[in-house]
């Protein structure tokens, strides 16, 4: 075999390895990308904010279609604060509803009576008070926050608009979190001064994320040994409320999800696990963009 001919063999070796090579890159890629963005939607809400002038259901914002996923981010300065917003839905609608707070101070280290809760109306009239009754962490990677889930509330939707309220027993930040239905810039009745783009969204959530007006836990516990209010003290009830088996069978038939403290951390860790993964899978696709471009390169300087 003459040495020339063996050139022309190793080329064409180096050839077919390097188009299999360049398949499979942008094939992993591909699925790269794909699960990145299911993962990112996944997880994604339209973001509101809640004044402190909307105090009430009728003050806040009315959201057209209570399956459509949003997020509304609020703070209490002392406890009683109440803020508020409507949410429409169609009969036998899925109808999912949470709250949660940052899993930063001060409101990590609330008590469990210190924490806020949500007081639910439905279109008929119904009144049903949701206690905190989990405490489960949620770290978002894309914006790079954390959260503590307290109430996740799903069921079948009644007919007609939801009146929810938020109540404070102590100054603490929140984030009440209503529908799944991925679809963004819905128009809002009373959504107040929205955010207009992306940036001014993410300034927004990383300001209320980062800086907290609450005062420090200690007056919480001040607070907290002073004598409530009448209101206060009619609806500070057990966490696990003896009011909601007297709501009829055909309100919102709700099923709380309350699992056991060693299934949360469990859950934590298979969802932290799997945020880092996303994370390395997105730096291995970053890495592959300068190799597929070296090995274009070289093909195309190889001789024929």
């Amino acid at each position: 075999m003459t040495h020339g001919r063996r050139i022309v063999i190793v080329n064409n070796v180096i050839k077919s390895f390097s188009r299999r090579f360049l398949s499979l890159i942008m094939l992993s890629a591909s699925v790269i990308l794909f699960v990145t963005l299911w993962a990112s939607v996944s997880h994604a809400h339209d973001p509101l904010f809640l004044s402190p002038d909307q105090e009430t259901p009728s003050q806040g914002p009315l959201l057209p279609d209570g399956t459509i996923s949003f997020a509304l981010y609020g703070e209490f300065l002392a406890e009683g604060e109440t803020r508020g917003f409507q949410a429409n839905f169609k009969d036998g609608d899925l109808f999912q509803l949470e709250l949660l707070i940052p899993a930063l101070d001060p409101e990590q280290s609330l008590q469990q009576d210190q924490l806020p809760f949500l007081r639910l109306i439905t279109p008929d009239g119904s009144e049903q008070i949701l206690y905190p009754s989990i405490r489960t962490r949620f770290d978002e990677p894309f914006t790079n926050t954390s959260y503590f889930t307290l109430i996740q509330e799903r069921g079948t939707a009644q007919g007609g608009v939801y009146d929810i309220v938020i109540v404070s027993r102590a100054p603490a930040r929140f984030t009440t979190a209503i529908g799944i239905k991925e679809q963004f810039g819905t128009p809002v009745q009373r959504a107040g001064e929205r955010p207009s783009s992306f940036a001014e969204t993410s300034d927004r959530l990383g300001e209320w994320y980062d800086n907290s007006n609450s005062d420090p836990v200690q007056e919480s516990k001040d607070d907290h040994s002073s004598s409530p209010s009448a209101e206060t003290l009619d609806e500070s009830a057990p966490e696990i409320s003896t009011e909601e088996p007297e709501i009829s069978s055909k309100n919102l038939e709700t099923q709380p999800i309350t699992p056991e403290q060693d299934v949360e951390e469990s859950e934590t860790g298979d969802e932290s696990s799997t945020n880092q993964t996303l994370w390395l899978l997105v730096i291995i696709a970053i890495v592959a963009i300068p190799v597929i471009l070296i090995i274009r390169r070289i093909l195309r300087s190889t001789p024929k």
